[in-house]
């Protein structure tokens, strides 16, 4: 799955340069006839300056977007804290739940304000002692409903499913659930950590699959 997103991922920014450079190249012919007065070598003016907004508007959304989403790979992390990042005494992170590999924190010096809303607390998850996943927790109405616009200005528009809205770039996945009009839940993860986790999970779901067939 990660591969084949990376690959997608990889494609789509590559169409969206091939584009560009030949919508740049036409351009200037495109610009000279559209300026040329009716009747003068340019029958179809209407169609031409039709064509013309189209095309402008995919290359200034389709590379936007991709851009934006992109942002994600770019931070991989939050705060500063790269996924994949040693779990050290130096983040001043307590203990609140420990599930053998995958431990989860919060920081002792935590900043709750995210943007434009305020969070209840902020979870890091690490697995194997590689950071690989932060939870954002939101309660309040006044905040709960700043939390996908805040996330939508820097990403784009997400991918709805259900009541959670999504992002995935080739290493990150953002995804915004909305339980009720005053809580919400942001998870932010590193792909390939959690194609790790679930991998190590599979033998144990296995092995209580057979013992329960038993």
């Amino acid at each position: 799955m990660l591969n084949f997103e990376r690959r997608r991922g990889w494609g789509m920014r590559r169409l969206h340069q091939i584009f560009s450079l030949h919508f740049m190249a036409i351009l200037p012919s495109l610009a000279q006839r559209l300026l040329l007065p009716r009747g003068t070598g340019c029958p179809s003016f209407p169609c031409m300056k039709l064509l013309l907004a189209s095309l402008l508007c995919l290359l200034l959304t389709l590379p936007a977007r991709a851009q934006s989403i992109a942002r994600l790979d770019v931070a991989n992390g939050f705060r500063g804290l790269t996924f994949g990042s040693p779990l050290t005494e130096a983040l001043h992170l307590n203990l609140v739940q420990d599930k053998g590999d995958v431990k989860i924190y919060e920081r002792l010096d935590e900043q709750l304000r995210v943007g434009s809303f305020t969070a209840a607390r902020i979870h890091y998850k690490f697995f194997r002692g590689q950071f690989a996943a932060v939870t954002i927790i939101v309660k309040g109405a006044a905040d709960a409903g700043k939390v996908r616009p805040t996330f939508e200005s820097l990403y784009g528009p997400g991918r709805l499913e259900g009541f959670s809205c999504k992002w995935q770039g080739a290493l990150v996945a953002l995804s915004c659930a909305s339980l009720s009009s005053d809580q919400a839940i942001l998870a932010m993860s590193s792909l390939p950590l959690a194609a790790q986790m679930q991998q190590a999970q599979a033998p144990t779901s296995t092995t209580k699959l057979k013992v329960k067939q038993k």
